[in-house]
């Protein structure tokens, strides 16, 4: 009968308590009871986000809300909580007082961001990318004015190296938008025989330079499928050598371009730790540009009148392969 007595009493305290108080909302993720109002206080009890605590009537007087209400534990001891934890459900023009959800970041709020790592619980510092490729492409076969005939024009492929240097997109949660630049070095090697025994020798070399963002459209441990565009600033040299039985004269020509560029490549990831395999192609459209040099001809009759190398619009399509280090 005692038992019963203690069951009673305590539900005529909760009528009492409910009836002289408003319900109040946790709208964090856990919000603490505290012992005293003041948060270096003993910790009685959490509530999650969605329950309810009742805070006394007088929590609004003067139309004011105290930085910490009054409430009670489950053992029904007197706790604290803060007033920005909760919404007061009041049922009249004081409920707008309170709003609904933080204004800024929820201290309660523990949780990882999603997407979680792959690689949580440990860090993954994997965000920045370099890799270096071998490239082959077409011949931009835009040879020299030499006003003369020729019996047969030899364009070889033109190769070299690739760089590209890029870093993730600070905001990018997913870790598939990089950042950065690429560069190349290439060179190329024509040779054109003319009908009077004459031979002209080139060496066309490209230094290349600019900003890359790239986009991995498809990623899973092993693999990556990644997209990429930018465009580079170009510096053009062609060493020229004309020659006949008796005479040779030498010639530099220089120039600028700009080279939008789109590429694609598949990544192999992981072949060696933090090293990756990478291939796929470049697509570069060189705008029209030329190429001059500021010595005269020695030997007229080797050259002709032109003075200058205008090369138009030409795309270029490069393949490459190589390795990518991340770190």
């Amino acid at each position: 009968m005692g038992s019963m007595n203690k069951i009673i009493f305590l539900l005529s305290i909760m009528f009492i308590v409910q009836a002289h108080a408003y319900e109040a909302i946790v709208i964090v993720l856990e919000a603490p009871l505290l012992r005293k109002p003041e948060m270096s206080s003993v910790v009685l009890q959490t509530i999650r986000k969605g329950q309810r605590v009742y805070v006394p009537n007088d929590s609004y007087r003067d139309e004011t809300i105290p930085e910490y209400f009054q409430t009670y534990d489950r053992a029904g001891n007197t706790a604290f909580i803060p007033s920005r934890f909760v919404k007061v459900i009041t049922e009249d023009e004081n409920e707008g007082l309170l709003p609904i959800t933080l204004n800024d970041h929820d201290p309660t709020d523990y949780r990882l961001e999603e997407p979680i790592p792959v690689t949580y619980p440990f860090s993954n510092n994997n965000y920045l990318r370099a890799s270096f490729s071998f490239t082959l492409s077409n011949n931009s076969k835009s040879p020299y004015d030499y006003e003369k005939s020729f019996d047969s024009q030899n364009y070889r492929t033109e190769n070299g190296g690739r760089l590209v240097v890029s870093k993730k997109v600070e905001h990018d949660k997913y870790d598939r938008f990089y950042f950065g630049f690429i560069s190349y070095i290439t060179t190329s090697k024509n040779k054109v025989v003319f009908t009077n025994q004459n031979i002209a020798s080139e060496i066309r070399d490209r230094f290349r330079i600019g900003p890359y963002i790239s986009y991995d459209v498809f990623k899973n441990e092993k693999y990556r499928g990644t997209f990429a565009t930018g465009f580079t600033f170009n510096y053009h040299k062609t060493a020229i050598v004309v020659e006949n039985e008796t005479l040779s004269e030498e010639r530099l020509f220089s120039g600028f371009s700009l080279s939008p560029i789109v590429s694609s490549n598949f990544q192999m990831n992981d072949v060696i730790p933090n090293t990756d395999f990478i291939a796929g192609m470049d697509l570069s459209l060189f705008l029209p540009h030329p190429l001059s040099t500021s010595e005269n001809a020695e030997i007229p009759e080797l050259w002709g009148e032109k003075n200058t190398i205008t090369e138009g619009f030409k795309p270029q399509i490069s393949a490459f392969i190589g390795f990518q280090v991340k770190y």
